[in-house]
């Protein structure tokens, strides 16, 4: 199963919180054949997102450093997708199709449109986030598992 992971998803990989454990859950479950696909700027978002924790005094920067270290070895267990031009293309035309009506951000467009072109070379199985406005779009265009939903069908 190819689980495609926004930097949400990914983040609750390496810090619990709200959605962890549902989500090491459903890993555990399809282990035998298991691909979990980010986009490259996850790798961005990921830091961003410890970094902000630290700010906010909920980690030290001493954990958010070993979470650093233990996921940059992690890293090749990822399939990464590049962010090149036609990625890029395809969040620009989310954005004018849904951005005006529905608030879809550009970092969020962008993890869509990853995950669509992904999708052309190899099937992403599941679309993984617990961003509501994300989440509402991607239905669109795959299975989805919000790990932080209080009702939620595992895949």
């Amino acid at each position: 199963m190819n689980l495609y992971l926004d930097s949400n998803a990914l983040v609750k990989l390496y810090h619990q919180e709200a959605g962890s454990e549902k989500l090491i859950k459903l890993l555990n479950k399809h282990a035998d054949n298991l691909v979990l696909t980010i986009a490259d700027i996850a790798k961005i978002e990921f830091h961003s997102a410890f970094l902000k924790r630290v700010r906010k005094k909920e980690v030290s920067m001493k954990t958010a450093d070993g979470v650093f270290t233990a996921f940059g070895k992690d890293i090749s267990m990822f399939n990464v997708v590049d962010v090149d031009a036609a990625v890029k293309n395809k969040a620009l035309d989310l954005l004018k199709m849904i951005a005006s009506e529905r608030g879809l951000s550009t970092l969020d467009s962008i993890q869509l449109a990853t995950a669509l072109m992904a999708h052309q070379v190899f099937p992403v199985d599941v679309f993984v986030t617990s961003d509501k406005i994300l989440f509402a779009v991607a239905k669109e265009y795959f299975n989805i598992f919000n790990p932080e939903a209080t009702i939620s069908k595992t895949p």
